[in-house]
């Protein structure tokens, strides 16, 4: 089965939506580009590891889906992990929860326990989304890896 979580996040459906589409690089990591439709490309990186992903699917303040089409990861100890990303997507799907309240629904379709670096792409995605994104929304101060 594929990583899922989910997170409350004080703050409004646009707010986290454009966190996730415009401000990447202020909870996870360095980024050259912003995104806005179905199509548009990023790349995230730390250090010598990137990945690439295309929007395969955009739907303001509801849905933004990022598919992985290429990949380095990199990080020691963990062989065969440097492509394990490519083809998978990342799912975000924001539910209003009234009150300026946001519940952030999250899939990494493709991460799954078979793969070698579940092990670190597990916690290293609990805390990009559950705590650095929602810092993020909630204070303007989120928690990326930047090099």
């Amino acid at each position: 089965m594929s990583y899922t979580t989910m997170v409350s996040i004080n703050g409004t459906t646009q707010q986290v939506f454009n966190a996730i589409s415009q401000h990447v690089q202020k909870w996870w990591g360095n980024t050259d580009n912003s995104v806005s439709s179905v199509g548009d490309e990023f790349t995230t990186s730390f250090d010598s590891t990137y990945w690439k992903f295309k929007i395969s699917e955009f739907e303001p303040n509801r849905k933004i889906v990022w598919k992985c089409t290429e990949a380095k990861h990199i990080h020691n100890g963990y062989e065969g992990i440097e492509k394990e990303w490519e083809g998978t997507f990342v799912e975000w799907v924001l539910e209003d929860n009234g009150q300026n309240s946001t519940i952030l629904n999250f899939a990494h379709n493709g991460l799954v326990p078979e793969l070698n670096c579940y092990e670190i792409c597990f916690p290293a995605w609990e805390r990009f989304v559950t705590q650095s994104l929602k810092s993020f929304v909630e204070t303007g101060t989120g928690m990326p890896h930047l090099s």
